[in-house]
């Protein structure tokens, strides 16, 4: 029976929606669709109208999403120049090469923290810090630390794997490089500056570097070194962030958390030496790097005793590692397929139209960030997979939406 009460509270709260209007119901954005779906065609096509259109922030980005999705003409190549005739060649008579992951095991096996560095438009670099990470298991290293990680440290094997973890692994190879870790006993840790580290508005780009760069030390002491003094931490980050003594842009990631801690890290740096999209625009360094040891697999560069990279990393990192330029395997980058842990798997491919990619997922983890995928060619009927051991189901994104799944294949 409605007492008089609840009728007088229902009248009031019927008078006081009356009162509000709704809110307008609105269309979602191409990045509304990769944050909510886990859609990246609509974003990725956006991106590239936009640059079209002369959008100085979609420059910015597009070469990181273009990594994403396995495009590495824009990713890599997006602002290459070819190299002037004049530039002169660094000198290497004397310099000496060495296995990359070799060198990092021997020089890893007596120190407490690695530091391993990338370029955000390079999935490659991603893909040699799994094997980093991988090797580095076997010496005791049990900490997995990135500068993009968020809400990581409650990531486990077979959990939901989705786009809040961190920006970067949307890349369905640094998303692999995790999940390959947790299933090795890795535990994961955030360092990067929060939001009540920041300077003031005001700061210049010089104090906000620091400010950063000394956050960023701050957290992974109070995150991992303070609760666990003798965790063993392997860091990914980016660019000059290895850096352990001052160079250009100031003290460092690397350096701050030597100094804060007296921890001598192992720096790597590889941000700078990947190949290039044509050899004529590869840096002098990796020209000279490549003519000299043409090399096949990763490899470590020193000379008369010091790591041998550009100007900025010269003499402050520990470690130098160059890239070869392989050549495609089935139409997939050579330097996946080296990978000893991904098998290749040939699917047959749905009829679609348009702009279309072909993902494998984890099955039973949840539809968001694929294991291995890649943009297909108009008509494309079979396409092949880099994939690790395990049960995947298959499915396209194409400009309609994600499509119901169309198969499934264990590795």
């Amino acid at each position: 029976m409605l007492t008089r009460r609840f009728l007088g509270l229902s009248l009031m709260a019927a008078a006081a929606m009356a009162g509000r209007r709704a809110g307008a119901q609105e269309a979602l954005t191409a990045s509304d669709q990769y944050q909510a779906e886990g859609r990246y065609l609509p974003l990725y096509l956006e991106l590239k109208a936009q640059v079209e259109a002369g959008d100085e922030n979609a420059r910015f980005y597009l070469p990181w999403f273009a990594a994403f999705v396995g495009d590495e003409a824009t990713a890599v190549g997006f602002d290459e120049r070819t190299r002037s005739p004049d530039r002169p060649m660094p000198d290497l008579a004397d310099a000496e090469a060495e296995d990359a992951l070799e060198a990092i095991v021997r020089t890893a096996a007596d120190r407490q923290i690695v530091i391993l560095n990338e370029a955000h438009n390079v999935s490659g670099h991603r893909g040699f810090a799994a094997r980093v990470m991988r090797a580095l298991r076997p010496l005791g290293f049990d900490t997995f630390a990135a500068e993009t990680f968020g809400r990581i440290d409650s990531y486990r094997t077979g959990a939901p794997f989705h786009q809040g973890l961190g920006y970067y692994i949307a890349d369905p190879v640094y998303a692999e490089t995790v999940r390959e870790a947790a299933a090795l006993g890795y535990v994961f840790a955030d360092y990067e500056q929060r939001p009540d580290q920041q300077p003031p508005a005001e700061a210049d780009m010089d104090a906000r570097t620091t400010a950063r760069e000394v956050a960023q030390a701050r957290n992974l002491i109070e995150n991992v070194l303070k609760p666990r003094p003798d965790a063993r931490i392997f860091v990914l980050c980016g660019y000059s962030h290895a850096m352990e003594i001052e160079g250009l842009g100031g003290l460092w990631f690397a350096g701050q958390l030597k100094a804060a801690t007296g921890i001598d890290p192992l720096t790597i740096e590889q941000s700078g030496h990947w190949p290039a999209t044509r050899p004529e625009a590869d840096t002098a360094e990796v020209a000279a790097v490549l003519e000299r040891f043409a090399p096949t697999r990763p490899i470590a560069v020193s000379r008369a005793g010091r790591a041998f990279a550009d100007r900025i990393f010269d003499g402050k990192v520990d470690l130098s590692v160059f890239h070869p330029r392989l050549p495609k395997v089935a139409g997939r980058p050579g330097w996946l397929a080296a990978d000893p842990a991904r098998k290749a798997v040939e699917v047959s491919v749905p009829a679609f139209e348009g702009p279309a990619l072909v993902q494998a997922l984890h099955r039973g983890e949840g539809a968001m960030i694929p294991a291995d995928h890649l943009l297909l060619e108009p008509g494309q009927a079979r396409a092949t997979l880099l994939l690790r051991p395990g049960v995947y189901f298959l499915r396209l994104e194409t400009t309609r939406g994600i499509e119901p799944a169309f198969g499934m294949v264990t590795v």
